[in-house]
């Protein structure tokens, strides 16, 4: 009897794993709003509120300024929407530094 909600469960996981942070929005399991300072966001949460996927309580301006702070684009945040959870989590197992944006 516990093995099928188990195995349901273990299934569930490793779907949310094998899939991309824009995977994840389109699935609808990332929709909340960013309540926080364009300074204190992270970079995908910054690339998904500048670029109208996610919505915030920040002026544009700070985000684009931000944005500009930070040198993002396009490609960067496009490529990091698109890296696997599970390519994310090992690289922070391995320790690996993040790729700056160009």
């Amino acid at each position: 009897m516990i093995k099928l909600p188990l195995m349901v469960l273990t299934g569930l996981c490793l779907v949310v794993v094998g899939c991309s942070s824009h995977q994840a929005q389109q699935m609808g399991l990332q929709g909340s709003s960013v309540n926080s300072y364009a300074r204190h966001m992270t970079n995908s949460q910054l690339c998904e509120t500048y670029l109208g996927e996610r919505a915030t309580n920040q002026t544009r301006v700070s985000l684009a300024a931000e944005w500009k702070y930070r040198k993002l684009s396009h490609a960067y945040c496009s490529k990091q929407a698109n890296e696997w959870y599970i390519t994310k989590f090992t690289k922070w197992l391995a320790n690996e530094k993040a790729s700056e944006p160009k």
